[in-house]
């Protein structure tokens, strides 16, 4: 498990299951859109509610790319502890984004329209993958015997 951490596969699992939870969320959810009020953009973001999830998995990815070619150069890649520090930094900023989304007034159709269909999916995504990356880190808490 400790060499798992350690590798890139571990944040390429954290985005894909951001992604794929946030399209199941969305496709559980079924959003009407009925309080929207304008026909376009409820067509925009219908289409925006399938692809919120693969995006900002993507841009995780991304994001734990870019934090970990970081620590190769200040070299400190070989600190264990970092490694759930670096997923969770790049799947917990759209946990917190979409949590503030949601929390939003819905005064405007625009506003109706992001909560509904962006915020609410991604929101159930980014929950999910942080709580994997915790429930993988668990044994970076137990030394191991050598």
């Amino acid at each position: 498990m400790r060499r798992f951490l350690a590798s890139a596969w571990f944040p390429f699992l954290a985005a894909v299951v951001l992604a794929g939870v946030s399209v199941a969320a969305y496709a559980v959810l079924q959003p009407t859109g009925e309080d929207i009020g304008n026909s376009d953009i409820q067509k925009y973001a219908k289409i925006g509610g399938w692809a919120v999830g693969p995006l900002f998995g993507l841009l995780s990815l991304l994001i734990a790319s870019i934090l970990n070619l970081i620590r190769r150069i200040v070299r400190i890649r070989k600190v264990s502890l970092l490694h759930p520090v670096v997923v969770l930094l790049s799947v917990g900023t759209w946990l917190v984004f979409s949590w503030q989304l949601t929390d939003e007034p819905r005064f405007t159709p625009i506003a109706r329209a992001v909560i509904d269909f962006l915020a609410r999916p991604l929101l159930w995504g980014s929950l999910a993958a942080v709580v994997l990356t915790i429930l993988l880190s668990i044994p970076l808490l137990f030394p191991s015997k050598k």
